[in-house]
């Protein structure tokens, strides 16, 4: 009998680290990281319970999608740091370099999840203003 219990506490452990290492994979280890360059156009403070910032880019380009449709490049994100946040906000309409991580899966607390991303992308640092004007309107 001790030796069976033995067995079953064994299998229990590893199941545990295992489905522990499983949910680190897909939802905490960074799956890629690196810096965006675009025109800041959109900061908004989202979320019914979970209060996260989410920003649009439009970055240089056009992108295609799978039904032929032909559309701006954009690149969505969340930030969930206040203090970065009110600095980007400031920002809007000037061209900046963003740093993020990307996260395999979402979770709810780090913001939303986009359909035309694989993953969150969570910015993370604001890296710096490559243009003050670059639509050359003044905004």
């Amino acid at each position: 009998m001790k030796k069976g219990i033995k067995i079953v506490l064994i299998i229990a452990i590893l199941a545990l680290l295992a489905g522990s290492g499983i949910v680190y994979w897909n939802y905490y280890f960074v799956y890629r990281e690196g810096t965006r360059v675009g025109i800041l156009y959109k900061l908004s403070k989202e979320g019914a319970v979970f209060k996260t910032y989410e920003g649009e880019i439009i970055q240089p380009g056009i992108r295609t999608s799978s039904d032929s449709k032909i559309g701006s490049n954009v690149f969505h994100f969340s930030i969930s740091d206040d203090k970065l946040a009110e600095q980007l906000n400031n920002l809007q309409g000037k061209e900046i370099e963003v740093h993020y991580v990307q996260y395999r899966h979402t979770l709810p607390w780090r913001g939303r999840k986009y359909p035309e991303h694989d993953g969150q992308y969570i910015v993370d640092k604001f890296v710096s203003v490559k243009n003050e004007n670059p639509n050359g309107y003044g905004l």
